[in-house]
């Protein structure tokens, strides 16, 4: 009976936050582990106002952007257009529909070619490429660039 303890542990932490975040268990086509990440993704603070949590959402998307770019350039394992792909699959997957037009989009960038320790050289000839010469979007990256 005490090694099933950290099991009956577990389940009940698990099922506590849900119930206490207003999380529904529901059955759909997702796996168990979809589902389980689904009800952490959902779980809130009561105290967040919806500016906070809508702030929240494009900080997370802007981390994964910067997560994705700093591994894309250190690992130098693609195109350029494997890499917007990407971007575009990260931007639905936080319900941007515009990721081209989405000042996230090129902060999270510049954080990433920060993160990823290039050089100016580097830097410059990424950010050339992704901006088509717009003045905002490289104006974004080197915001990235500073935080």
């Amino acid at each position: 009976m005490n090694s099933y303890r950290p099991f009956i542990l577990a389940t009940t932490v698990i099922l506590g936050i849900a119930l206490i975040s207003g999380c529904s268990f529901s059955t759909s086509s997702e796996s168990s582990s979809d589902s389980s990440t689904g009800i952490f993704k959902s779980a809130s603070s009561p105290f967040t106002s919806s500016s906070d949590s809508s702030r929240n959402k494009h900080d997370k998307y802007e981390t994964d952007v910067a997560d994705y770019t700093a591994t894309f350039v250190v690992s130098s394992s693609g195109s350029l257009d494997s890499f917007r792909g990407r971007i575009s699959e990260l931007a639905e997957s936080h319900e941007i529909t515009n990721w081209e037009s989405d000042r996230d989009t090129y902060v999270g960038i510049g954080r990433g070619l920060a993160k990823a320790g290039l050089g100016k050289p580097q830097i410059s000839a990424f950010t050339e490429s992704l901006s088509n010469n717009e003045p905002w979007k490289k104006q974004a990256i080197e915001e990235g660039l500073k935080k």
